[in-house]
């Protein structure tokens, strides 16, 4: 998770996306690297007559390939909060979906709704029945964080 809270004197911008640590070349190198390993132990123990691994390390590496896929599609998610004068503006790129909220300053309200005192915690914010999540990218920690400092911004 990146994240930014920063703004004009009169204004407020939170912005938040995932954090891709891996460039492609070390996502490559990675990758291959553990085909090399997870090959050479399938192929060492199909050669003691354990052929029935090698399916196995077939499948493993494709789940890999996969799920670092997933995370490359996700390098351009972000979700953006600013407050300006009487204006609440979300916006946010979520996969291949796209929105932009906004909103009334005087009639938003920030929800930040825990399971559990201060785990598995849900920010949102509302207005005119319309609700929106935020912070999809931040710990609980950030996420209450995040909330108290919506609420005094909004009140200011």
């Amino acid at each position: 998770m990146d994240s930014v809270a920063c703004g004009p004197a009169d204004g407020f911008v939170f912005h938040s996306q995932p954090l891709c640590s891996l460039t492609r070349d070390q996502e490559r190198l990675v990758f291959w690297g553990l085909v090399l390993v997870c090959f050479g132990v399938a192929i060492g123990f199909a050669a003691l007559g354990y052929w029935l691994i090698l399916p196995f390390a077939g499948l493993e590496i494709g789940l890999l390939a996969w799920a670092l896929d997933a995370m490359r599609s996700r390098k351009g998610d972000y979700e953006t909060l600013l407050i300006d004068g009487d204006k609440v503006i979300v916006e946010w790129c979520d996969g291949k979906r796209r929105g932009r909220r906004e909103m009334n300053r005087h009639w938003v309200c920030v929800m930040c709704d825990c399971a559990t005192p201060g785990r598995n915690c849900h920010l949102s914010v509302r207005s005119h029945g319309r609700v929106t999540e935020v912070g999809h990218y931040l710990s609980d920690e950030a996420r209450l964080q995040l909330a108290a400092t919506l609420r005094s911004k909004l009140q200011a």
